[in-house]
């Protein structure tokens, strides 16, 4: 069966020139936490096909990605997640050899490309085939480095950007096109990875925790985390989650919704301005909200893997501000808004739950990847070298 959907690389860069100038033994190693992280954060709806040598083959269907600023995300976290272990490992070293001194050399680059693929399965694998896949390899062998001069970056084919139609994620993001024999030109936007890192690593985290919340309202949900996120951020969707009759959002920075920008939402005549203070996809954000007489609370939405899907959790903050009006906002939210708040929750999940039915949304389970495979991954690279 014809399938249709976006097609990623993770592929670890210097690793070539990091193994011709280390000891062996120590770089087998390296290579196999780095990739076992690689492996540990690609998860459903992305489904691995393939581990091959020091990169990660994956695939995600169409129907599993609600808005492009997701795919974007996923990306985003995977390299945060892959530089904080190598960062670490680096730190915590004392040893001297070749292999412990080269890590640095070594970073991460994605290949995200969007097409068709037939799928055949292997075990639990599922080998896929098609163009689109042997064009989504040939986008490692590109000039983005000595054209961009960049180390660690996202290359998203312009059969990415056609499909998500969201302009505004990639216009400020430079292009680069290479040419390729028996394909021809493959343009594309490029995003500097470095400069994701070295805005995450500084980030302060805002939440509302399970000491400080005032009420907590939580919820069950037949889908993994990547896909809830993706309900409970999605202006139409969150309208259902809130209760509110619609909701839009204001203050996007090039298109995506992350600190600052701000959840409208319309009760009637009233517009609630919610105030996004801390962003963590996948996992949680919070808001602050304005309530009556200057009193204001901060909200934390919090998404928890379980053996079935997902759990949300909301973390519902004590009044801010004068403390005798604290009071009366606090008893008016325990007993009176919690009840509107798990009957909307409740209407989301009604609404997860038909949308699976009918088709609308598609996930595939992750596919746990054996330690031997991971192992034979690392051998292959080795091998590979060794032979070049």
């Amino acid at each position: 069966m014809i399938q249709e959907g976006f097609l990623i690389i993770s592929d670890i860069s210097g690793y070539s020139t990091y193994l011709n100038e280390s000891e062996l033994e120590h770089a087998r190693d390296s290579l196999t936490d780095l990739l076992n992280i690689l492996v540990d954060h690609t998860k459903s709806p992305l489904v691995i096909s393939k581990l091959e040598g020091d990169a990660v083959f994956s695939y995600v269907n169409k129907g599993s990605i609600f808005q492009g600023q997701t795919l974007i995300e996923i990306v985003e976290n995977t390299y945060a997640a892959f530089r904080k272990a190598l960062d670490l490992m680096i730190i915590n070293t004392s040893c001297t050899c070749n292999a412990c001194r080269n890590l640095p050399n070594l970073d991460l680059k994605f290949f995200i490309h969007y097409g068709q693929f037939s799928t055949q399965r292997i075990g639990n694998y599922a080998e896929l085939v098609g163009n689109d896949v042997n064009i989504v390899h040939r986008l490692l062998k590109n000039t983005i480095a000595e054209t961009l001069g960049l180390e660690a970056y996202a290359f998203y084919s312009e059969a990415v950007t056609q499909v998500l139609q969201e302009d505004a994620l990639f216009i400020n993001l430079p292009t680069h096109e290479d040419h390729y024999p028996n394909v021809g030109k493959i343009k594309g936007y490029v995003q500097d990875l470095h400069e994701v890192w070295s805005k995450k690593k500084n980030e302060m985290r805002v939440v509302v925790t399970e000491e400080d919340a005032l009420l907590i309202i939580e919820n069950d949900f037949p889908v993994p985390p990547m896909i809830l996120w993706n309900y409970v951020t999605k202006s139409e969707y969150r309208a259902l989650m809130l209760g509110s009759d619609y909701q839009e959002v204001l203050n996007q920075q090039e298109g995506r919704t992350g600190v600052d920008a701000v959840y409208v939402c319309a009760h009637g005549k009233n517009r609630v301005f919610q105030t996004i203070l801390d962003w963590e996809p996948f996992e949680q954000y919070t808001t602050h909200q304005p309530h009556f007489l200057g009193m204001s609370a901060n909200y934390t939405h919090r998404i928890v893997p379980t053996e079935t899907g997902s759990k949300l959790i909301m973390y519902w903050g004590k009044a801010i501000g004068n403390r005798f009006l604290a009071v009366i906002d606090n008893w008016v939210s325990k007993n009176i808004i919690v009840k509107q708040a798990t009957k909307s929750m409740n209407s989301l999940r009604e609404t997860i739950l038909r949308e699976l039915e009918e088709g609308k949304t598609i996930f595939e389970p992750s596919i746990k990847i054996e330690p031997i495979k991971i192992n034979s991954a690392v051998e292959e690279a080795l091998a590979t070298q060794e032979l070049g």
